[in-house]
């Protein structure tokens, strides 16, 4: 779970709930619901739930403006990340984060764990040798670029907190044009708001995608410009372009690195021995439901 990314969506997407302590709980109401419906849904054997930390990360410190532009995070969403650990605590899900690496680059580091081993004989016999597929539940797109065949899948809300969609490869070429590996290149050309990396000023989503599909790789593309231009022109890229990309290797290239995701970040991951079913506790998420005043919740639960 893209825990940060989650809390998020759900803050944006419902109500300002109020406890009668007075402490906003909107997000962790929509939290709660939308880990009932994952659960529900996916039916998974194993979640674990991965977080941003405050701190600035490596990318902060290689880009002092990066997600500069950005609002102020809300007080009541400040309180509500923190109270938001109780939940997964409560549920039995265990919590992963790393000084100076982002949620995503958690989430990357244990996709690339786990995403070869095959299911343990504790779970089911007739399943022992079947491989362990991952599903990634997150509110935005970046983890997409993880997405490998079916073994990694992305669940993402298309909008509020019940419209969602389930992307395997296909699904992402469908979408973009192009594989999941190659959206850090998509992002190092047409940049992203959001997180305010630049990319290579003039170029947009259409450009991009031609550049991509193409000629593949940041890398390659610049191998192929050196080497005939022509090829470039033949693509229908128009001489401005082509002089963009020639100007802008160095910002392109760095823009890449900022959007990838990383697969090294410093975490003991551990499959945990007992699998959701086995571990879950009923009465402890019925505390944290009462704790929070959740009450509408417990038929679902």
């Amino acid at each position: 779970l893209d825990a940060h990314a989650i809390i998020h969506r759900a803050y944006h997407a419902l109500p300002d709930f109020m406890s009668s302590k007075g402490e906003p709980t909107g997000a962790l109401y929509g939290l709660s619901s939308m880990l009932m419906k994952i659960v529900t849904d996916l039916k998974p054997d194993y979640i674990v739930a991965c977080y941003d930390l405050p701190q600035k990360t490596f990318r902060h410190e290689a880009y002092g403006a990066y997600k500069a532009g950005r609002a102020k995070v809300d007080d009541a969403l400040i309180l509500q990340l923190k109270n938001s650990r109780s939940i997964f605590e409560a549920f039995g899900v265990p919590i992963y984060d790393s000084p100076g690496f982002e949620a995503d680059d958690v989430l990357g580091t244990i996709c690339e764990q786990m995403k070869n081993l095959t299911l343990r004989p504790l779970l089911n016999k007739e399943r022992v040798g079947e491989r362990l597929n991952i599903i990634i539940a997150s509110g935005d797109m970046d983890t997409m670029q993880l997405v490998d065949d079916k073994k990694v899948q992305v669940y993402t809300l298309k909008k509020g907190i019940n419209d969602v969609i389930l992307y395997d490869e296909e699904k992402v070429v469908e979408r973009f044009g192009f594989k999941p590996v190659l959206l850090p290149d998509y992002k190092g050309l047409r940049g992203d708001t959001s997180d305010n990396i630049k990319g290579i000023k003039g170029i947009g989503e259409k450009t991009a995608t031609i550049l991509i599909s193409t000629f593949g790789t940041i890398e390659e593309i610049y191998k192929k410009i050196k080497k005939d231009e022509e090829i470039f022109k033949k693509a229908g890229l128009s001489p401005r372009i082509i002089e963009l990309i020639k100007n802008n290797e160095e910002e392109a290239l760095f823009s890449k690195t900022l959007a990838k995701i990383r697969i090294d970040a410093p975490i003991n991951f551990v499959l945990p021995e007992k699998t959701f079913w086995e571990n879950i506790d009923l009465k402890k998420i019925e505390q944290v439901f009462i704790l929070f005043e959740f009450r509408s919740l417990f038929p679902r639960l």
